[in-house]
Formats: structure tokens, C-alpha cells, sequence
């Protein structure tokens, strides 16, 4: 028989029952249960890759002895006996016989796990939900085990393309273990087929965040798959989402992605699009005229002239780009009017002698913009000093000329001191520190 690569076979053996033996309990090993197969790069079951059924033995473990009534005992084997055989003619009926006589938990407990098997070998998933749920209710099955047994029945209804079932035995595994990641991500998954993009884009959110926390570093392509959910449905969690993955897989490209869905997700405009921009610079993450262009005509529009010379003539050594396009050349009578290195140094002596903050920041920015990145830094410290500007762009920019100078200590302490708005692409900023060597 072929299932899903997410199918769990469950077949019970190793339990023999007998009249005879009503008064000895019966002991019980640790339960074994086949292991979900890997998904390929998402968090999406891949229903499409069908595989040989894989059996294994479930030796209904709780980790003790099952003392079963004398009441049920019969009842019990002769259910053991049809589903062992499965004898589909007479389960139903022998079912109902044994859930009538018993007594105690460990008999309702067993009869579950009959029922369950019984409900697996058939493919019937109502059943398994039935089943899985006595198991729960007898109050001796290992959580552990009903988590492994409602994901696995959340995928093969996935598998089936019952969605709202799917998602109803993935919130059941929640139920016994909210922080169970397998289905966090199914459940993500689920929401997002379904059109529910923000509740998935949070649920992988709140899957990454319980590796992180349990020391375990996610998957690269559960990233790839959350960003992508968060991107789709615009959801807020992207930056929480986006600064995890790089600081675990800080890539250009990835920089390059993840910076891109933060300004998008956002919709970036002016100042603040620059200063991610300059990340982007500085991370090696841009790529292809589009990037090139939308730094440069945003430089341009705010009058950093300086830089937009310095980012055109960068990306034409790379060859990223070709200078000679008309979308570049058409802002060469603009950028013939950048100013000398002279005059840029003699602006930069004249405000740190005045007495305005607004003209010691512009005067850095300058500076920032030819790669003068450590003369920068003292007219950041000068502007804060002299008042009259934002206080946490000061330091974001302070925290990004120290950062490129190699003061990583520095740009670490006036990072973290950046609040508001411009919160969020400090903490970028301070990933891509991390990553320095």
C-alpha cells in the first residue's frame, strides 16, 4: 500500500493476552514509532512523493506495568484478535463489547490503542481522531506519543487535502505540547494553503523562536518559507523572522532577500530606505540594476550626491551594473556637482567649531557618503552634543559609521542605544556586526 511521505504506520504486536493470565499485569516497553520523513525545503507536506508504507511496532509504552480488569480481560483479547487480524467485519462490534466492560484506565487505555490500529489500517482519519482521542482521555498515554500520533494523522489529512481537519489535529498536538515546532510549521503550512497568510506567517514566527530558545538552529528553507509567508501576507512579525535568519545564515543573498521583504513589508521611503540601503552596501548584498537604481535615485532625491557618485562607480567595478545605461549617465549633470573632498573637509572643521547640530549631522552624512567613515564619527558625537536633532537617527548613523570603521565595540553601545523607529534597522545592523570577523 502507498501513503504520503508523512504517513505513520502504526501496527500493534508484542502483546499476547490470555484468560489465563488475569492476574498477572502485563509489562510494557517504550514505544517505537516511524520517524516523519524529511520535507524538502518547507514546511509543507509533499504529497506528491509517495513511498513504500514503512511498518513498526507500537508496544504501547507509558513506562509501566498495565494491570487489565478481569471484567474486560476477554473482551479486550478478542478485540486484540480482530484487529490483529484485521477482521474489519467483526471490529465494530467487538469494540463495543470491550469499551462496555471496562473498568479501569489502563483497560480503556489499550482498548484505544486496538481502536486506533484499527482506524489506521482502514485509513479512516475520523476514526484515528477517535482514537487518538480515548487514547487522551484514558489518561495513560505518554504525551510525547499522542503529539507523534495527532501530527501524524494532521498529515496524512493534509496529504488528502482536508485542510480544516488537517489543522484541527495540528491545534490537538498544541493542545499537549504548544511548543511542538512539527506542528507549528504544519499547521503554518495548513493556514497558508488555506489563505490565512498572517496566522502563518506567526505560527513560523513562533516555531523559530522555540528552536532558538531550545538551542537548536532551524533549517535554513524554514526560513526561506517563513519570510516568504510573511512577505506574502505583509505581516509585521517579517523583521522578527528576517533578523533570525540572518543571524543564523548571513549570506549576501540572503541579506540581500531579507532586507528587501523588511523594506517591502514596511514600504521604506526616503531617509529610512537609505540607511537600509547602506546595510546593503555594506553586507555585499546588492545585485542587478534594480537594487543600484533604487539606492541611487533615493541618494539623488535627498541630495547625497557624494554618495550616489561613490555607489554608481562601485557597482560599474563590479560590474553589476553598466554605468554607461542611460538610467546612470542620466544623473551625471547632478553628480558633477558633488562636492570636493576640500570642500567636504572644510564643511566638517566649520561644524564642529559651530554651534548646530543639524549642520555637524549633514556634515557627517558626507563624510559617510565618500567612505570617511571613522571622520564621520566625531560629527555624529558632535551633532548629539550640540542638540536640535533626532536623537536615535544620530546614534543609528553614529552606530553605522563605527560599524564600518571596525569599532565594533562602539557601534555595538550607540546601536543599542537607538529606540523608536529606527529600532529595527539598528538591530540589522547589529546582526551584520556580529557576523564580522
Amino acid at each position: 500500500m502507498k501513503i504520503s511521505t508523512y504517513a505513520l504506520a502504526v501496527a500493534l504486536s508484542g502483546l499476547t493476552l490470555s484468560s489465563a493470565a488475569v492476574s498477572q499485569p502485563i509489562e510494557q516497553t517504550k514505544n517505537t514509532q516511524t520517524t516523519i520523513r524529511g520535507q524538502s525545503g518547507s514546511a509543507a507536506s509533499k504529497s506528491q512523493q509517495k513511498e513504500t508504507e514503512q511498518q513498526s511496532v507500537d508496544k504501547l509504552s507509558t513506562g509501566r506495568k498495565l494491570d487489565l480488569s478481569k471484567e474486560a480481560r476477554n473482551a479486550i483479547v478478542a478485540l486484540q484478535t480482530a484487529v490483529n487480524a484485521n477482521d474489519t467485519a467483526t471490529i465494530p462490534a467487538k469494540l463495543t463489547a470491550a469499551q462496555a466492560v471496562a473498568k479501569n484506565a489502563d483497560d480503556k487505555y489499550i482498548i484505544a490503542v486496538l481502536q486506533t490500529k484499527a482506524a489506521t489500517a482502514a485509513s479512516d482519519f475520523a476514526g484515528m481522531r477517535v482514537g487518538i482521542d480515548a487514547l487522551r482521555a484514558s489518561g495513560g498515554a505518554d504525551p510525547a506519543d499522542l503529539a507523534s500520533r495527532y501530527n501524524n494523522l494532521g498529515k496524512r489529512l493534509y496529504d488528502a487535502k482536508q485542510l480544516d481537519q488537517a489543522a484541527a489535529a495540528f491545534e490537538q498536538t498544541l493542545t499537549v505540547d504548544a511548543n511542538n515546532t512539527d506542528a507549528l510549521k504544519m499547521l503554518a503550512s495548513t493556514r497558508e494553503t488555506q489563505g490565512r497568510g498572517a496566522d502563518a506567517a506567526t505560527l513560523m514566527a513562533k516555531s523559530i523562536a522555540v528552536s532558538k530558545a531550545a538551542g537548536t538552529k532551524p533549517k535554513e528553507n524554514d526560513y526561506k518559507f517563513a519570510a516568504k509567508v510573511a512577505y506574502n501576507a505583509k505581516a509585521p512579525v517579517a523583521g522578527d523572522i528576517t533578523r533570525a535568519w540572518l543571524a543564523d545564515y548571513p549570506s549576501p543573498t540572503n541579506w540581500r532577500d531579507a532586507l528587501r521583504i523588511y523594506r517591502d513589508v514596511n514600504g521604506l521611503e526616503g531617509e529610512t530606505k537609505i540607511d537600509v540601503m547602506r546595510l546593503a552596501r555594506a553586507a555585499n548584498a546588492l545585485n542587478g540594476e534594480g537594487d543600484y537604481f533604487g539606492y541611487v535615485s533615493e541618494l539623488i532625491t535627498r541630495g547625497y550626491l557624494n554618495e550616489a557618485k561613490a555607489v554608481i562607480d562601485e557597482g560599474g567595478a563590479k560590474k553589476a551594473i553598466d554605468v554607461n545605461k542611460n538610467a546612470f549617465k542620466q544623473y551625471a549633470p547632478k553628480l558633477a556637482r558633488a562636492p570636493s573632498r576640500t570642500v567636504i573637509d572644510a564643511a566638517a572643521k566649520a561644524a564642529l567649531a559651530g554651534n548646530s547640530g543639524k549642520s555637524a549631522m549633514e556634515a557627517g552624512d558626507t563624510l559617510y557618503g565618500v567612505g570617511a567613515f571613522a571622520e564621520a564619527a566625531p560629527l555624529y558625537k558632535a551633532a548629539a552634543a550640540k542638540g536640535g536633532v533626532d536623537t536615535n537617527v544620530v546614534n543609528l548613523h553614529l552606530g553605522m559609521a563605527l560599524a564600518r570603521s571596525g569599532d565594533k565595540a562602539g557601534a555595538t553601545a550607540a546601536l543599542n542605544a537607538v529606540t523608536g523607529p529606527q529600532a529595527n534597522i539598528a538591530k540589522y545592523w547589529l546582526i551584520w556586526i556580529n557576523a564580522q570577523a
